[in-house]
């Protein structure tokens, strides 16, 4: 697993299709399809009729269906699944994406959050199925990348001064563990926003990232590139297996470290105040 500046790269919970060949159904046998508004138990990405057991969303579970669309056209024709790395696959991600920002009343990759998307596998494909099924997932933190197990909806649940977002972490450890803190009190880490490669780049390398992120923290503290250094370090965490990356679309959250000197309010708009503050 790559590392930049101490933080491990995340892997996003998405998933696109999978299975064994087959050829376009004919005459459909299959009319199944999933429904929005319901949760799940798990995070199994298990997409049969005969496993598909929503439950109410106050009851405890991992993941959420907050979409389900139809595939329609030439890739609703296709003999077989959207593939993971395929323009079909990025284009029902993108309906995804948008769909949730609603649902949220926020981004979600600034936050606790993963989102993935489902298709019927190659099997259910053949059998004539044409849906594709967003789901939402609440993570631990962002260095423990797995289900959260919650008891309500997360309609709304980006509005305000959500929990789920990410502000504020303590002292960035060895191992890489990054524990929340409040912004109002002390903390060394701060999340300062996504960065996101221009198109032409096709790969992120140490310098190329760094260099975003230090842009973007630059914005967010209001202090030139050049005076973050005596104040600031900054690091970038990537969840690498996203549609997006595989769609060549590169981004990166992006953080501010301070070493030895926390910080006891938001580095947000700081401005040169920053450079003299000391605790």
């Amino acid at each position: 697993m790559r590392r930049w500046w101490g933080t491990t790269i995340l892997t996003a919970l998405i998933v696109g299709t999978g299975g064994c060949d087959g050829g376009s159904a004919e005459e459909p046998t299959s009319a199944f399809a999933p429904k929005a508004g319901g949760c799940h138990a798990t995070a199994s990405d298990e997409r049969s009729p005969e496993a598909y057991t929503p439950i109410p969303c106050s009851s405890k579970h991992e993941a959420e269906t907050f979409l389900v669309g139809r595939i329609s056209g030439a890739e609703g024709a296709a003999p077989k699944p959207p593939a993971a790395d395929s323009d079909g696959l990025w284009r029902l991600y993108e309906s995804c994406d948008s769909e949730a920002a609603r649902f949220l009343g926020g981004e979600w990759r600034e936050s606790r959050l993963a989102m993935r998307t489902l298709t019927p596998s190659a099997t259910r494909w053949e059998a004539g199925e044409r849906w594709y099924r967003c789901d939402l997932l609440e993570m631990h933190a962002v260095d423990r990348w797995f289900p959260n197990p919650r008891a309500n909806s997360l309609r709304g649940a980006l509005t305000g001064d959500s929990p789920l977002r990410y502000t504020c972490f303590t002292e960035l450890a060895e191992t890489g563990d990054l524990p929340p803190a409040s912004c109002t009190g002390p903390h060394e880490t701060e999340f300062a926003g996504i960065w996101r490669a221009d198109p032409e780049v096709e790969e992120l390398t140490d310098d190329i990232t760094k260099a975003g992120c230090l842009s973007t923290v630059s914005r967010y503290v209001g202090l030139p590139e050049g005076d973050l250094g005596s104040r600031f370090q900054v690091f970038g965490v990537s969840p690498e297996g996203e549609p997006e990356w595989l769609a060549g679309t590169l981004s990166v959250l992006c953080f501010l470290y301070s070493p030895g000197r926390a910080l006891d309010s938001s580095a947000k708009g700081g401005g040169r105040a920053l450079l003299a503050a000391a605790r």
